[in-house]
């Protein structure tokens, strides 16, 4: 099956028949491209003009058009499309009752847009936009499926479900009041006071919504969720903006969802936090923006090793030409080079204001070396980031840079750095209306349009595809996406990221650490990486620091060590214990209470290099 999809931002009717009629893949012997469905009179492509080989000499100038070639046997899976030339999904997931069925797949690849259709909100359509969709059609279409009693429980309205939205920043738009007034609004089961300590939702408990960080806002979504009567409850990347603890946390209270009989749906790009509440993981794979296929159900084990693989046993399909493995923390840090770059005394930095103080113990750091940085939020990380960036001055204690660039120039304070800094700060607010394109050669130079750098950075994260899009007009991931490549194409020693992996799907979380590891191998440069995701930190660090104390009244951060031992010390805290997959390197969540879990505990291992 052939698919073009068309974007409008950038291909403008009159234009092309001006100045595109000769180049355009899609005009064939003087034919026009468009016509104009009513009644929006959005421009419309005839398909039959191409073949989508992709071999073309033609191409669109704008970069309006992406053509797909997909399987012929979907021809007849179509489920729904926003329009002849938009987003095309094909298929619906199996829902199995009375467990938590997971999701992955990339950003923009349906997994929001299929829960949508689970909950009602969307009628499937099957690509036909003449008539009007019914819920009716789509009974008769699954009869004889498994989804057909799901649908008729729909039709019937036996079946109930609750949805929490995968954006909450505006939720304080929306809803006004203390936190226990709007969870006491929607509590249909009674579940007040467990919900409360269930989600650690006591500091907040008296606070008004509208001052919530964005952490907050999410646990007061789900409660909010959790807290209304539903057959199956839809939760849509409930980990984002939580630290490993608050997320586990959440994760033990949906899974009990599961023992009052409810269905759960879950979309996850957290790894661990996906192993550790499915039962069983859907993959979706594709093309993001264009089209998304749904796979079956395999069980939480072998459906993210699947996603992994990047190939589907059951269809004999790969839908990613490479395999995604995890190399064991203590391999790479035999490979730390010997030089030092950066070190730095016991720090102190006290906030009379807020009353919060943070202590550091001192470290040395390498080049080549790239340091996790793991703790709970509101425990001093970004404080402790901003004063290796010369941003935050320490209380007491200072940082000496070892070995120094001959091609550095001071970037900060002089008397406490001559090295060059390279910083991504956790919340980015970039208000620019240049193109993507634009914006880095303005941030970072020329670099950003040499062939290497485009194609070791820009290509694996797909963000050539989005240089004439407006910065201001970017999604979160896509920003995050730009934050980063536009700190890597900085000439630094020192790269100093905050959150990385915020709004991005696992696939762009691992690009993102092999993007900054190959780039500070290039420079022979160290870095530091904030991350509350298990697996991407294992995947990118060489050492560990752990940060422990109390949010908001008292941080310590202990001297860098093996991930195997900050690991320990972390989860050990948590009392959570992690195993490897021997297939593809990846930790996982033991089930707690489970055979393994306790012995790991009995053995004070929580995180098993073996």
């Amino acid at each position: 099956m052939r698919i073009v999809v068309l974007d409008t931002e950038k291909c403008k009717p009159k234009r092309c028949v001006k100045e595109c009629r000769g180049s355009c893949p899609v005009v064939r012997s003087g034919t026009e491209m468009f016509e104009f469905e009513t009644p929006t009179s959005q421009p419309v492509i005839h398909e039959n003009f191409c073949t989508g080989c992709g071999i073309c000499v033609r191409k669109c100038r704008f970069h309006a058009l992406t053509l797909i070639n997909t399987p012929e046997r979907l021809d007849e899976d179509l489920t729904y499309s926003f329009g002849r030339n938009s987003f095309h999904l094909f298929r619906l997931p199996i829902i199995k009752p009375n467990s938590v069925n997971g999701f992955v797949g990339q950003n923009g690849i349906g997994k929001s847009t299929v829960l949508k259709i689970l909950s009602g909100d969307i009628i499937p359509n099957f690509g036909n936009h003449d008539i009007e969709p019914s819920w009716k059609n789509v009974y008769q279409y699954y009869k004889g499926t498994e989804l057909q009693n799901y649908f008729q429980k729909m039709i019937d309205k036996k079946i109930k479900c609750v949805r929490k939205p995968q954006y909450i920043e505006s939720l304080s738009k929306h809803v006004k009041g203390p936190v226990k007034d709007i969870i006491s609004r929607f509590d249909e089961r009674d579940v007040l006071d467990s919900l409360q300590t269930e989600l650690a939702l006591d500091k907040i408990w008296s606070r008004d919504v509208e001052v919530l960080s964005g952490g907050e806002l999410q646990k007061v979504a789900i409660a909010v969720a959790m807290a209304r009567e539903a057959d199956i409850y839809l939760f849509d990347e409930p980990s984002s903006f939580l630290d490993i603890n608050e997320r586990l946390r959440i994760g033990k209270a949906i899974r009990r969802l599961i023992d009052q009989e409810k269905t759960v749906v879950l979309v996850e790009h957290d790894l661990a936090v996906l192993d550790y509440l499915s039962d069983y993981v859907t993959t979706f794979y594709g093309t993001p923006a264009s089209y998304g296929i749904v796979s079956l159900p395999y069980t939480e084990k072998e459906g993210i090793n699947v996603f992994l693989d990047g190939f589907i046993p059951s269809e004999n399909m790969r839908f990613r030409d490479y395999s995604i493995t995890i190399q064991k923390s203590s391999v790479r840090e035999k490979k730390i080079v010997s030089d030092s770059l950066l070190s730095y005394q016991d720090l102190t930095k006290v906030f009379e204001k807020s009353d919060f103080s943070l202590t550091v113990r001192g470290g040395t750091i390498h080049k080549n070396e790239i340091i996790g940085i793991l703790g709970p939020n509101g425990i001093g990380k970004t404080t402790f980031i901003k004063m290796l960036a010369g941003l935050e001055t320490p209380t007491t204690g200072t940082v000496e840079h070892l070995s120094l660039s001959t091609e550095s120039e001071p970037a900060n304070d002089e008397s406490t750095s001559n090295l060059k800094v390279a910083y991504k700060p956790q919340y980015i607010a970039i208000n620019s209306d240049l193109p993507v394109e634009d914006y880095l050669l303005k941030e970072a130079g020329a670099i950003i349009a040499t062939s290497q750098f485009k194609s070791e950075i820009i290509r694996p994260f797909r963000l050539d595809g989005l240089f004439e899009q407006p910065v201001n007009q970017l999604s979160g991931g896509e920003l995050q996406k730009v934050a980063i490549i536009s700190t890597l194409a900085k000439e630094a020693d020192l790269y100093l990221f905050d959150e990385p992996s915020a709004f991005l799907s696992i696939e762009d979380r691992l690009i993102a650490a092999k993007s900054i590891r190959r780039r500070i191998q290039s420079r022979k440069a160290a870095a530091f990486v904030v991350e509350h995701d298990i697996v991407t930190q294992d995947y990118a660090s060489d050492r560990i620091i752990v940060f422990l104390g109390t949010p908001s009244k008292l941080g310590k951060a202990y001297t860098p060590s093996s991930v195997r031992v900050g690991m320990n010390r972390f989860l050990g805290n948590i009392k959570i214990t992690f195993r490897r997959d021997p297939k593809s390197g990846r930790p996982r969540v033991n089930k707690l209470d489970s055979k393994l879990d306790r012995l790991q505990k009995s053995q004070g291992e929580y995180y098993y290099e073996k």
